[in-house]
C-alpha cells in the first residue's frame, strides 16, 4: 500500500468515477482501476460496487476512505512542516563553551540574538577547552565554541573573532612602571606567575607563544593555578602574583584601576575564538542563523 493508492482511491470515491479521477490526479484510468484492485487484494475486501452503472463504495468502502484521507492529510501536513520549517523561528540551542566564551562572549551573543528572535532559547554549559570538541563530536550539544583549536577529526572549526590576550599586575605594586617594556624573562622567572588549569586553551595558546620566544617552561616561577579568567583576576588583585588573562575578562578591572597591563618587549599573539560543529551533519536552521548572526555581530 502506497500513497498513490490511496490518492486513487480518495479521487475516485470523491468523483464518483473512474476516468474522472484519472484526470484529477494525472493518471490513466487503466492505473487508476489497478491501483484499486490491488489495495482490494491486499485488505481482502471489496472497496468498491462496480455492479450497476452509479459505482458506490462498499461499507469496508467508507471506513477505508476515511483512513485514506487522514493519511493523505497526514502526508500533506508532513511535507508542509518540513518545506516551511526554515521560516519557524522557535526551539532550543545547546551550546558546550570554554571558559571566555562561555563568561565574556556569548553572554553578549545571546542577548543581541534573543532581541531578534525571543522565541528561540539556549543551553549553555561550561566546560573544559579539550571537552568541547569532544563533546560535539559526541553530539552532546548543538554547537561549540572555543578559543583555540584542538585536535578532533570529527570536528570542524570556523574563525570568528580575535581578542588580544594581556600581561596583568595588581595597580598597587610599584614595581611595575607604565613607561617600561618587560622581557618574559624577567616576569616570568623574577615573579610568581599565576597560570590556568592544565588542559585550557589558553594556557597551551601563550605556552606556546613562551617557547617561541625561548623560554624554558621549567623555569617558570609558579605556584598555583585556577581553572577561570576571574579566579586569576582577582588572585592577582590581591597580590598573589602576576599572569595572562583575556582582555575581555580584564578591561572592567583595567578601566576601574584595579589591576594594571604589564607591556612587554615581546607583542603577545591574538587570540582566536572558533565556532565548533561535527563534520559532515545536517545543523539545523536555527544553529545556522545563531552561528551567521553571531559572526556578523562581531565582525562589526
Amino acid at each position: 500500500m502506497d500513497f498513490r493508492q490511496l490518492e486513487a482511491y480518495a479521487k475516485v470515491i470523491e468523483l464518483n468515477s473512474f476516468s474522472k479521477a484519472a484526470e484529477a490526479i494525472a493518471m490513466s484510468q487503466s492505473s487508476v482501476s489497478i491501483y484499486i484492485s490491488s489495495l482490494e487484494k491486499e485488505l481482502g475486501t471489496t472497496l468498491i460496487n462496480r455492479s450497476t452503472k452509479e459505482m458506490s463504495p462498499t461499507l469496508s468502502g467508507k471506513l477505508f476512505y476515511e483512513s485514506a484521507k487522514e493519511l493523505l492529510s497526514l502526508k500533506h501536513n508532513t511535507i508542509y512542516r518540513i518545506k516551511n520549517i526554515s521560516e519557524n523561528f522557535s526551539g532550543e540551542i545547546s551550546i558546550l563553551a570554554s571558559s571566555v566564551p562561555a563568561q565574556y562572549i556569548l553572554p553578549k551573543a545571546v542577548a543581541v540574538f534573543s532581541r531578534a528572535y525571543p522565541d528561540i532559547s539556549f543551553n549553555v554549559k561550561q566546560i573544559e577547552s579539550f571537552d568541547v570538541a569532544r563533546s560535539i563530536a559526541s553530539q552532546k550539544a548543538d554547537i561549540g565554541f572555543l578559543g583555540g583549536t584542538v585536535v578532533e577529526d570529527k570536528c570542524e572549526f570556523r574563525e570568528f573573532m580575535t581578542e588580544k590576550m594581556v600581561f596583568i599586575a595588581p595597580s598597587h605594586d610599584k614595581g611595575f612602571l607604565d613607561s617600561k617594556e618587560y622581557p618574559l624573562e624577567e616576569l616570568l622567572y623574577g615573579h610568581n606567575f599565576i597560570s590556568r588549569e592544565k588542559n585550557s586553551g589558553a594556557k597551551f595558546q601563550y605556552e606556546s607563544f613562551f617557547l617561541e620566544q625561548d623560554i624554558n617552561l621549567s623555569k617558570i616561577n609558579s605556584s598555583i593555578s585556577f581553572d577561570n579568567n576571574q579566579s586569576i583576576i582577582n588572585a592577582v588583585i590581591n597580590g598573589l602574583g602576576i599572569s595572562i588573562v583575556s582582555e575581555f575578562a580584564a578591561r572592567a578591572y583595567i578601566e576601574q584601576k584595579m589591576i594594571k597591563v604589564i607591556r612587554l618587549k615581546a607583542r603577545l599573539p591574538e587570540r582566536k575564538f572558533y565556532f565548533v560543529l561535527k563534520k559532515n551533519f545536517s545543523h539545523s536552521h536555527l544553529v545556522k542563523l545563531f552561528i551567521e548572526f553571531t559572526a556578523n555581530e562581531f565582525r562589526e
